[in-house]
């Protein structure tokens, strides 16, 4: 007897970018590792030349470019990281995780916008993607956001 499940086959035409943009997850994850390992041991932020630090930023760059339609929310945190990075003030450790954050958040965007209209309201379809993207976008966001005090 089979558990096999039914997959729209709308999806299925797409399997092959939604791979592809879950695997660049993991490549993020590596860079971002990597520099905080270095952070860490050196105690001290990384060098501009940083070869984690220029993958992070020229997958943002990529990344940005493949993103059309882009709602106000995002419009905005991308002109405030293009700030970022063109910043020298910046510690450039804080400019790849910003951009770390950003890749991810993109790319959940960019699978949510590839699902169907009317699969994206099935939850069994959509639920953890949605969560996903919910959760790297409040990631993105809380580097622009003031902090927050507890009174």
């Amino acid at each position: 007897m089979h558990n096999d499940k039914f997959v729209d086959p709308r999806l299925q035409a797409k399997e092959a970018l939604f791979q592809q943009l879950h695997m660049a997850s993991f490549d993020v994850i590596m860079h971002i590792n990597a520099i905080q390992n270095e952070v860490q041991d050196t105690s001290c932020d990384i060098s501009p030349s940083n070869e984690h630090y220029l993958a992070l930023v020229r997958n943002y760059q990529i990344t940005l470019k493949m993103c059309d339609g882009l709602e106000a929310e995002l419009i905005a945190l991308t002109e405030a990281t293009g700030k970022v990075i063109s910043d020298p003030e910046y510690a450039f450790a804080t400019q790849a995780q910003i951009c770390a954050a950003a890749v991810n958040c993109l790319n959940h965007w960019r699978i949510i916008k590839q699902i169907p209209a009317d699969l994206l309201e099935i939850d069994e379809v959509s639920a953890t993607i949605k969560q996903r993207f919910t959760e790297h976008l409040a990631m993105w966001d809380g580097y622009f956001s003031p902090p927050q005090t507890s009174h």
